[in-house]
């Protein structure tokens, strides 16, 4: 009586093999699309979660807000001083001669605590050029300008548009 042996053979494993690499081969480029989609998307959502957050807050404090992204297309560390700098008007203002500075060093403080959010941009998401830095809401919740932040990571584009109303529109299209 003859035993058979029970397996695969080498030339079997090695067609099983080639296949099963020219099927990934087929599917990475399509899971890097995902990968960069769903990083594009959480990017937006939580850029829209941040305007809301600050017209809220504006309305609430009865106050100005400056939203920033925490980088620009030219700065890779926007800061909130920056921001504040660029946003909010009595941050920098001077009265007097000689020139005496509006906001304390401690009402500063306060102005970067409470009336500045920084929304994080993930690092492989670039800030195109034509995007807005900061959007301003005063006291009612209403932008001070329109604004339009522009994302991209290649090819992907989301662009959110804020009018002064503070109405939230988001576009897609390809950098």
């Amino acid at each position: 009586m003859q035993k058979k042996e029970l397996g695969f053979t080498l030339i079997e494993l090695m067609i099983t093999i080639a296949i099963l690499a020219i099927i990934a081969t087929m599917a990475a480029p399509s899971f890097n699309n995902l990968v960069s989609e769903q990083k594009m998307n959480r990017s937006v959502r939580e850029l829209v979660l941040a305007i809301n957050q600050a017209k809220s807050q504006a309305a609430l404090k009865k106050t100005s807000v400056a939203l920033c992204l925490n980088r620009t297309n030219s700065d890779d560390d926007f800061t909130k001083v920056e921001c504040a700098t660029a946003a909010i008007p009595e941050y920098t203002a001077t009265t007097g001669t000689p020139p005496i500075p509006a906001l304390t060093n401690g009402q500063k403080e306060e102005v970067l605590k409470s009336r500045v959010i920084s929304m994080s941009v993930d690092r492989a998401i670039t800030v195109a050029s034509t995007s807005s830095v900061a959007i301003l809401f005063n006291n009612v919740g209403s932008a001070t300008t329109t604004a339009t932040f522009i994302l991209c990571k290649s090819p992907i584009m989301r662009t959110v548009a804020v009018t002064r109303l503070g109405i939230i529109s988001q576009t897609s299209g390809t950098c």
